[in-house]
């Protein structure tokens, strides 16, 4: 019974952590192997067995994945939120003011945060959900830049179209997820009126 209960306990304490780990820690692993993927003799005096060469690579992974997260969440996944906004996808609701993006976004944030303890579940997969449109974003922009910059070492050459083309796919997928969780996203902070989404 006591294991029993432990794995449950870490399993849990896992599915609490995938979107953190999502979020800060991923992206990261994405930019530095494609760059040593694109650029492997950048990396040849790079010694994994070496407690100080790892930990210089632990802090760069950490602060690329940060990085990428602050600009991919308020820059590019913003402007792809207030382009959905602007055509009442489902998500924040329009009123009758077309540029009013900023004060409805405040009060459906404000919703959402103040919602009861049980639609804890919910938000923790609506999080989920975000968190892995953007490791999407990142690995669409990394496929994008280095099938277009690389070097002539790198194992990437002579497959720069299937890259570009992976890149594309990445994006693509990233931004209907996007709408996806958008969509559970409104049904989650409004779970008594879910018809309100087909008006929005």
């Amino acid at each position: 019974m006591a294991s029993e209960s432990s794995k449950s306990g870490l399993l849990t304490d896992i599915s609490e952590h995938l979107g953190p780990i999502f979020r800060h820690t991923l992206p990261g692993v994405v930019v530095v192997g494609s760059a040593a993927v694109a650029y492997p003799k950048a990396f040849n005096n790079l010694d994994v067995t070496s407690w100080q060469h790892f930990l210089l690579l632990a802090v760069a992974t950490m602060t690329v994945g940060n990085a990428c997260f602050a600009l991919n969440r308020y820059g590019v996944h913003q402007f792809a939120d207030y382009c959905l906004y602007l055509i009442k996808s489902g998500g924040p609701s329009r009123g009758d003011e077309p540029w009013n993006y900023l004060t409805d976004l405040g009060r459906y944030t404000a919703k959402s945060l103040h919602a009861g303890d049980e639609s804890s579940r919910a938000r923790q997969h609506v999080g989920f959900r975000a968190s892995t449109v953007l490791l999407l974003l990142t690995i669409g922009e990394m496929a994008l830049i280095f099938s277009y910059h690389h070097s002539s070492e790198s194992k990437i050459q002579g497959y720069d179209f299937w890259v570009r083309l992976g890149g594309m796919l990445a994006l693509a997928s990233a931004f209907w997820q996007m709408i996806i969780t958008r969509r559970i996203d409104l049904f989650v902070v409004n779970p008594e009126k879910p018809h309100q989404a087909d008006h929005w």
